[in-house]
């Protein structure tokens, strides 16, 4: 069965159908976030951060996630509106999923800051300790980032979103700690701290180096003095950068007219995850002419895309089963059956133990009138999902069970 995120049925692509079926369902298919104390001898005091995890990783148990860390996320509602921008941008299929780390933060200047460079910096903020960005940073390499990995299933690409100063930090770490993340998100980030410095180090670094390869979204308001100066100030940033072009950087900067320095956030993040999203997913358009590509099997058009989609991010990068799903169907509605059963082949070699995927196919054997083995295939779902089915609450187990019943049930009707 083709639902969303495993569960809301999609018979058609509209935005629409897909509203009405999320209000109509009895159930609740969002993410789930927790709080986590770590014992940091970086700071000498407990940290504290708070992980989102979308309602997909509770059904598997192996499959894995690219990976947010949202700074400032001691700030309740900044968290929630990036997990439920997530969230739901994942579940209209407009993005991947993602696991979301917020760090919460103590003391920005001090955190957030590297070290000036010039001494007039420690004048201007006499009363505010500044220039200890390398202790967030080794807390973060030495104490958030092992944690993550050992209690959540992850994936090794990393994307930073900051605020302000928490702008300032991750636009740093293009540097300072270039290793942490593939992509970032600043947000009207602080480029005039210390005299510019983060400027002067981007126009030092592509002096000579040609080649950055990484996504880099930068955002900037228009409304009020502060967020004036930072716009600025980015707006050199991003001259530097025009000019140089560097080779394998995904850069954008967008000035929101009319925004102010805390409205700023709520345009950024849905419009970097779109950029993000041209990288990671595969418009309907670039989908549709795949499939009436008739050179190439559509399943392999996707292998190759993800193919090259692994050699930017750093790591093997497959489909998740939800896409892998959505891929099936999108041949099936085309009524391209062939198609459609190849590619749920595919999904099948990579999520073996998917009782919705054996349904799924099930469902193209009984469009292609094989309905053999399409029974073979509903029972093998009902089977799957007998033996996985520690990995589901009740109410899910129940809920596929239900389905599958029925489906094959149908399919006996059809004799």
């Amino acid at each position: 069965m083709f639902l969303i995120n495993h569960h809301i049925m999609k018979r058609t692509f509209s935005l629409i159908s897909i509203l009405f079926s999320l209000i109509l369902s009895a159930q609740q298919y969002s993410g789930i976030s927790k709080s986590h104390k770590i014992a940091s001898k970086v700071f000498d005091t407990e940290r504290e951060i708070r992980v989102f995890v979308p309602f997909s990783y509770t059904e598997s148990d192996t499959q894995k996630y690219p990976t947010i860390y949202l700074f400032d996320a001691q700030f309740d509602a900044f968290f929630d509106m990036t997990a439920g921008l997530m969230d739901y941008m994942a579940q209209i299929g407009e993005l991947n999923e993602f696991i979301i780390v917020g760090i919460k933060t103590e003391h920005r200047p001090k955190e957030f800051t590297p070290m000036y460079v010039n001494d007039k910096t420690k004048t201007d903020w006499e009363d505010v300790e500044i220039g200890k960005s390398e202790l967030l940073e080794n807390h973060l390499k030495n104490e958030v980032f092992p944690f993550v990995e050992q209690n959540y299933r992850v994936e090794p690409f990393k994307l930073a979103i900051g605020h302000s100063l928490g702008g300032t930090f991750v636009l740093n770490t293009v540097f300072s700690q270039p290793d942490f993340f593939q992509a970032i998100i600043a947000i009207s980030p602080n480029l005039s701290y210390d005299y510019e410095q983060l400027v002067k180090a981007f126009d030092d670094y592509f002096k000579p180096n040609e080649s950055l390869n990484k996504l880099i979204y930068i955002s900037a308001g228009t409304i009020g003095n502060m967020e004036n100066r930072f716009r600025k100030s980015a707006q050199k940033l991003d001259h530097i950068i025009k000019y140089r072009n560097p080779k394998n950087l995904n850069y954008t900067f967008r000035i929101f007219e009319g925004e102010n320095h805390s409205t700023t956030p709520i345009y950024t993040i849905s419009n970097a995850f779109k950029e993000v999203a041209k990288i990671w997913t595969i418009p309907e358009d670039k989908k549709q002419k795949m499939l009436e590509d008739e050179s190439k099997l559509f399943v392999d058009d996707l292998k190759d895309f993800y193919a090259e989609l692994s050699v930017w991010a750093n790591y093997d990068v497959k489909p998740s089963v939800d896409e892998a799903n959505g891929y099936g169907y999108f041949c099936l509605n085309a009524e391209k059956t062939d198609e459609a059963l190849k590619v749920f082949d595919w999904a099948l070699e990579l999520y073996p133990n998917d009782a919705n995927l054996y349904d799924s196919k099930a469902e193209a054997l009984e469009k292609s009138n094989d309905l053999k083995q399409a029974k073979n295939y509903y029972k093998k779902a009902m089977v799957v999902l007998e033996n996985t089915k520690d990995q589901y609450d009740l109410e899910n187990y129940e809920y596929y069970k239900s389905m599958f019943s029925e489906h094959l049930e149908n399919l006996k009707n059809k004799k």
